[in-house]
């Protein structure tokens, strides 16, 4: 609790006078429990703060680290994820990206490792019956060191791994997870204003075909993501 403490004062710091939050939909959040979010994700800073405004319970979510330049940087924010328990990985096609400034600080054969690592922690969240975040496009669209979108409204395609996590989690817990879609859109200005909207809880279904929970959870948060949406 006092990480969890912590956390929400930096990010409370962090986004004074810089960003304001309004919140629909946080009723479909359970209470207790474990439940997945899936959200889009925008901005690189801006969705994690609106994140920590809009949801009162303790929450992890699975970050990346293949942005740092300097091992510095690498041990500081590696250690603060691992107090916060927030899994790590690594994007392969970001890890090239960066291999000429990065100073060999990951090379292609850590992302594997990195992968392992963050699925077995937060199957092992979930499990517990924690709160998690994750972003299945993996890439915000403004990001200062490197996004492949190419547009200011531009979605990438979900990546199977939260089915792939709220199944082995499901398995080890014998119990259904909520898979909480939550869409974030933003109007610039001084500050800047962060919507999220949270809709009814997904679950997966051992009867479904993992391509049709991951159509339905990205139509579901494109829906949730659009600007006049309710």
């Amino acid at each position: 609790m006092i990480v969890d403490k912590a956390m929400r004062l930096i990010a409370r710091g962090l986004a004074a006078k810089r960003l304001t939050t309004v919140v629909s939909g946080a009723n479909h959040i359970p209470h207790a429990g474990p439940a997945l979010i899936i959200a889009r994700h925008y901005h690189h800073l801006f969705d994690g703060l609106a994140l920590f405004a809009a949801i009162p319970r303790r929450f992890h979510i699975v970050v990346t680290l293949d942005w740092a330049s300097n091992r510095p940087t690498k041990w500081f924010f590696s250690t603060i994820n691992q107090l916060a328990r927030w899994p790590t990985l690594l994007r392969t096609d970001a890890v090239k990206q960066r291999s000429s400034d990065a100073r060999g600080l990951f090379q292609s054969n850590d992302v594997r490792r990195y992968q392992r690592a963050a699925m077995k922690q937060s199957v092992d969240l979930l499990a517990e019956g924690r709160l998690l975040v994750i972003f299945p496009e993996g890439y915000p669209n403004i990001d200062p060191f490197y996004t492949p979108k190419t547009s200011p409204e531009e979605f990438l395609p979900f990546k199977p791994g939260f089915v792939s996590i709220v199944r082995a989690a499901e398995k080890r817990s014998a119990e259904k997870i909520a898979i909480v879609p939550a869409g974030i859109s933003y109007i610039r200005g001084r500050p800047w204003i962060a919507k999220i909207r949270f809709g009814a809880p997904l679950y997966s279904d051992p009867n479904r075909s993992v391509r049709t929970l991951i159509d339905e959870a990205q139509r579901a948060v494109m829906d949730l993501s659009i600007a006049d949406a309710p």
